[in-house]
């Protein structure tokens, strides 16, 4: 009687093509060293099949960067590298794993190669620089590539008698980016205020306001941006430079500007007026030695402007460059497009201040102000709107007590809050127009929130009427448009790009105590503060999701 069954063939022990040795270093640790394989060489193979199985039988895995043969008979090398054997012994036989060490690593950016290096079996040739140099230039390292470096590396191993794993060998040559162009200045022109010093304290010194410049004398000399020099990877490819910007200057009033050299000059004497790193205005000062009542009326002026007294209620004083206020701007409209400097405050609810430059004012207390350069508060803000483009500094002892301050950039601030009043918004890393929406998309939402909960409470959750779905609608279309909606400036506003590079570095700094139930805002990420908390810095996490808190003291 013939038997039909199938027989399954059943592998002998593979034979091991490569060599191992233990080794013990001079820590008297013990540990498994290889010779060093390259990509195609055969690691392990199979015996021809056997009917009769052995004793024991021994199952053959291939690991990381192996691969089997096309007869599938043999397992091969995938990369250079020292081949790993592990072997685990149990009931039914013997299961043999092999995978390779990488003898050499890529960084993701192709600027940076590594090695790693295991000390040599005796039995096998040994490792020379030479050979090392070849296998890197086969991978198509050709950059910062140095068989000096090689060879000491072998000889550091051979002496430790230990590994040496991912040493660099080639690093690749970043590129050095262009500088943007700028204005370098022939006259001393006042710091700006608020200026951060390394310790973190503000330099709060007087802007030197109303400079004189004589018809002729140069100003300021435009530098040009640099092109900057390119790197390069490892494989000797090109890295492209970032040139620099090519800013424009621009000049207004009484002032030149020659391109060909660059050279910005007054055309009648005056005073200067800074709008901006790269606009410059020269234009006449006018003094007015009292206060903007019924006496003087309304004031217009294309110059510079310094007012002695108070801006009185309801007057409106438009200014196209400085402007100094000695006194107060009480329930006033002032719109200065050059920088502003008040000696008192702003007070007020109607008042309303528009700054082109720099805004500096003692206190202010209720209104609203807009600023496209830095605010400094020097003593105290209550109930108000503050809105900038730049940075919004205070002095320690300052306190901010309810109301909005919004910046584009960082906030370091005094006191903010009580026990007592409103809590406070803080905004930093914002583009104060879209904040602005947002707040009143949030005022919206929560007005239709309340409403649905009124209609709830008086038909129950059953009553499905066309008012209830077009609430429900109405909420979420607008929660939608507001998690649409970034506040990053510097980047789309209705894109879910999170300007990861513009929030770098992006700060809320109190350097005295901050109260709970404040708000506080960094790009698109919100948090209130859930207890008080003293001389601390808030910031972004790598993933632009929380908000961090970390102490001042401990810096």
């Amino acid at each position: 009687m013939t038997d039909n069954t199938l027989k399954t063939p059943v592998y002998p022990d593979p034979l091991i093509l490569f060599q191992t040795a233990s080794v013990t270093d001079s820590s008297n640790n013990s540990f498994q060293t290889m010779e060093l394989v390259r990509k195609g060489q055969p690691l392990v193979r199979l015996p021809a099949p056997s009917e009769t199985p052995p004793t024991n039988q021994t199952e053959l895995l291939h690991g990381k960067h192996t691969l089997l043969s096309t007869d599938k008979n043999t397992l091969l090398a995938d990369i250079d590298g020292y081949p790993l054997l592990l072997k685990e012994t149990g009931s039914k036989g013997d299961r043999i794993l092999v995978e390779i060490v990488p003898l050499v690593s890529i960084s993701d950016d192709k600027m940076r190669a590594g090695i790693t290096l295991y000390p040599p079996v005796s039995a096998c040739p040994e490792l020379t620089g030479e050979l090392l140099f070849e296998i890197l230039t086969d991978h198509g390292i050709r950059f910062d590539l140095s068989l000096e470096h090689l060879n000491s590396m072998l000889t550091r191993c051979r002496e430790k008698n230990a590994p040496l794993k991912d040493i660099t060998v080639a690093r690749g040559l970043l590129p050095l980016n262009g500088k943007d162009s700028f204005l370098r200045f022939a006259i001393e022109v006042g710091p700006l205020p608020g200026k951060l010093l390394g310790n973190g304290k503000i330099d709060f010194r007087e802007r030197k306001m109303f400079v004189a410049v004589a018809k002729g004398q140069t100003i300021a000399t435009r530098i040009s941006a640099t092109e900057g020099t390119p790197g390069f990877t490892i494989y000797g490819d090109e890295v492209p430079q970032v040139p620099g910007k090519d800013i424009p200057v621009t000049v207004t009033g009484d002032a030149e500007y020659d391109e060909k050299s660059g050279i910005i000059r007054p055309l009648h004497g005056g005073v200067l007026s800074m709008v901006s790193e790269n606009s410059i205005k020269v234009c006449a000062k006018h003094t007015i030695p009292g206060n903007i009542d019924y006496s003087t009326g309304n004031i217009e002026s294309h110059g510079a402007v310094e007012i002695g007294g108070t801006i009185l209620p309801g007057f409106k004083v438009n200014i196209h460059g400085d402007l100094l206020l000695k006194g107060n701007a009480r329930s006033a409209t002032i719109n200065c497009q050059g920088n502003l400097v008040i000696k008192g405050g702003i007070m007020g609810e109607q008042c309303k201040v528009t700054v082109a430059g720099d805004a500096d004012f003692s206190f202010m207390e209720q209104g609203r102000l807009r600023v496209k350069g830095k605010v400094i508060i020097r003593k105290q803000a209550y109930h108000v709107r503050i809105m900038a483009d730049g940075e919004i500094h205070c002095e320690a002892s300052s306190q901010i007590m309810s109301g909005v301050l919004m910046s584009g950039k960082s906030l370091d601030l005094g006191n903010v809050g009580s026990s007592h009043s409103p809590a406070a918004l803080l905004a930093a890393g914002v583009a104060p127009g879209r904040y602005l929406r947002y707040l009143s998309m949030r005022s919206q939402l929560r007005e239709l929130e309340h409403e649905r909960l009124l209609f709830l409470q008086r038909f129950g959750l059953k009553k499905n009427t066309l008012l209830r779905k077009s609430l429900e609608k109405s909420i979420y279309t607008l929660y939608q448009d507001m998690t649409k909606l970034n506040l990053v400036p510097e980047s789309s506003g209705d894109t879910e790009d999170a300007g990861e590079t513009y929030l770098r570095g992006i700060t809320i700094t109190v350097q005295g105590t901050i109260f709970s139930g404040t708000e506080i805002q960094i790009g698109n990420v919100t948090k209130i503060l859930e207890q008080d908390s003293t001389a601390v810095c808030f910031s972004l996490d790598k993933n632009k999701n929380k908000i961090l808190e970390r102490s001042l003291r401990e810096e």
